[in-house]
């Protein structure tokens, strides 16, 4: 009988994390490996999505409003449907999934208290006084001084994040990888020839995903833009998304007749047709796990420039990838992007790496490979795992 595993992940929003958090469960059914359930709180977007997978169990909806007394009694229903969900499930393990460390510490405090095997599923690790966060430094000695070492193991999206994150937090816990994948009706695309313009005007631009300044670096690509007019007038760049920076976004625009004609906005819209009228997307963040869009670009053979981070060095190459906040670094990419030959041979290449690390059949090969890796690592028994995993492979093949 196969083990059951129940993956825990109290956001109320729903983001790439929560999408790549479903496409494992669904694949871990698929093989037939493992019994995933999902612990999501009432009402989310997650929970809805989970359909069958969905614990009856649900956790509370998100923390009220109010004060100290109000928030203790919240806490203390969100740990009894926790406990509940242990009760009525009885996992072999548990997955906490949380977008950055320490999102959601107490689940995994709980796993332990319960005495419960548990991972922590998270595609950020990079320190939070770097990220920008409030009381940063404090949050990274807090992993330091215990939470690298809470949960039995680790999974991050590639092995330059993990090799990152043991070098920096000091975890003695194993740290495996499951790296991020396209959705199939994306992949399905994939092997069609890239739509690739050439011709005089302007370099189409495209910035896709959540208006977000800090966290995606769109004040620096609108700071650059503003104080570079001629750069500006050589390109069109599109901002296509929503999100909390959309107001200061318009503003600028409208305060600089030169942004009004090098930068547009527009809300949420079909990915693949955005990715289609555009002949670069442009990924000017401070910090990333492994973009979604980025592998659709890629998949589809929209050339990449994107800020040097453990998650885009690990799939684009050195050429088109720039230091976080260097924009004139950026435009120069850009710049050079121009020419339709460099485009194309930029595409083949990512086209390429894409069916290498991000396909749905090697991401099949990981969730495979980890189901069976994961308990080993925590067992200290991965030797037998992986060479189980292998001879599952060979009789596939």
């Amino acid at each position: 009988m196969a083990e059951r595993w129940l993956f825990i992940d109290g956001a109320a929003t729903f983001g790439g994390h929560e999408v790549m958090l479903l496409r494992f469960v669904e694949e871990l059914s698929r093989q037939r490996l493992i019994t995933p359930r999902i612990l999501a709180r009432r009402g989310s977007v997650l929970r809805d999505k989970a359909g069958a997978f969905a614990t009856t169990p649900a956790l509370p909806e998100r923390t009220p409003e109010g004060g100290p007394l109000r928030r203790i009694a919240h806490g203390l229903r969100e740990v009894r449907t926790f406990f509940a969900a242990l009760a009525a499930e009885r996992p072999e393990l548990c997955i906490v999934a949380e977008g950055c460390l320490l999102a959601q510490p107490w689940f995994t405090l709980l796993c332990r208290i319960a005495r419960r095997r548990c991972a922590v599923y998270v595609p950020l690790v990079e320190r939070a006084e770097r990220l920008g966060f409030r009381s940063g430094r404090l949050r990274d000695r807090l992993v330091r001084w215990g939470y690298a070492n809470l949960p039995h193991a680790w999974i991050v999206l590639t092995r330059e994040q993990a090799e990152s994150f043991i070098a920096w937090s000091g975890t003695r816990k194993p740290v495996l990888v499951l790296p991020n994948a396209v959705a199939p009706h994306i992949e399905a695309l994939a092997g069609q020839p890239a739509a690739i313009a050439g011709g005089p005007g302007p370099l189409r631009i495209l910035v896709l995903g959540r208006l977000d300044a800090w966290h995606k670096g769109l004040d620096l690509l609108l700071d650059h833009l503003e104080f570079n007019p001629r750069t500006a007038r050589a390109v069109r760049v599109s901002l296509v998304g929503d999100g909390p920076f959309r107001q200061e976004i318009e503003q600028r625009i409208a305060r600089f007749p030169h942004l009004q004609q090098s930068v547009s906005l527009q809300g949420w819209s079909d990915a693949v047709t955005a990715y289609q009228a555009h002949d670069v997307l442009l990924l000017p963040s401070r910090f990333e796990g492994v973009p979604l869009v980025m592998l659709e670009a890629m998949a589809l053979g929209l050339p990449v420039v994107a800020s040097d981070l453990a998650g885009t060095r690990a799939y684009l190459s050195p050429e088109c990838l720039f230091p976080v906040g260097d924009m004139a670094h950026a435009f120069a990419i850009l710049d050079r992007l121009r020419d339709v030959h460099e485009r194309r041979r930029i595409a083949q290449r990512n086209r390429a790496t894409f069916a290498r690390r991000a396909s749905g059949a090697a991401f099949a090969d990981a969730v495979r490979q980890l189901s069976c890796e994961l308990p080993g690592a925590i067992q200290g028994l991965s030797k037998e795992c992986r060479r189980s995993s292998a001879a599952v492979r060979r009789q596939e093949s």
